[in-house]
């Protein structure tokens, strides 16, 4: 889609120029399926993200099926808002329930404003489930910035003896990644991000406590 279109290709379009072609390519995706029974709409949702270069703003939308129209539908997501950042918390997928309680007891435990909560609980979420569960694997992780840019972390999780894995898959014996890598056993410590070649892990500043000001 991003291809096929110049003002895509080079960042001119807004995201939500991005977000309303997506949305009729998949209405016109699910309008040439025959079986609608079968294909489960209404268990299909997608979620998009970034920053609008017009405003700055946080832009975020969650896509899905409504039974009414018969077609996909956009709107603002829902949930834990990031303090005074324009950043929410999105969620699709099997065990929607399970993660958020996980969420709300940490960020009660914490009490500061978001941080790495979100990853934390899916982390735990992830760890709890078993091989006939629906979901699994390593969390992904990608940190989108400003101006199109984004950069991948590869995670780790020592407790678990597990390797480091990039997009969900564990690196074979002679990968090695140049992307930081998270130790998914290790929130809020010191070495809790790793970045390959650098002599010692970067300081991480806590997030600020509930109702203060950030430093």
């Amino acid at each position: 889609m991003v291809r096929n279109y110049q003002r895509f290709a080079n960042g001119a379009a807004p995201i939500s120029e991005v977000t309303k072609d997506f949305l009729a390519i998949a209405n016109q995706m699910a309008s040439l399926v025959d079986d609608r029974k079968l294909a489960q709409f209404t268990k299909t949702s997608f979620l998009i993200g970034g920053y609008n270069f017009d405003t700055g703003d946080a832009y975020q939308r969650i896509i899905r099926y409504s039974r009414t129209t018969g077609q996909y539908e956009r709107e603002e997501f829902g949930g834990l808002r990031s303090g005074g950042k324009g950043f929410k918390v999105g969620f699709i997928g099997d065990e929607r329930a399970a993660y958020l309680k996980i969420l709300g007891t940490l960020i009660h435990e914490q009490q500061t404003e978001l941080n790495f909560q979100p990853l934390e609980a899916l982390s735990c979420l992830l760890k709890s489930q078993d091989r006939n569960s629906s979901i699994g694997g390593s969390p992904q992780v990608v940190k989108v910035y400003r101006h199109r840019n984004y950069l991948p972390y590869a995670v780790k999780d020592t407790t678990t003896d597990e390797k480091v894995s990039l997009f969900g898959r564990p690196l074979l014996a002679y990968e090695r990644t140049f992307y930081p890598v998270l130790s998914l056993d290790r929130f809020g410590e010191h070495d809790f991000v790793v970045y390959p070649g650098r002599p010692k892990s970067r300081t991480l500043q806590p997030p600020p406590k509930i109702g203060e000001p950030p430093k």
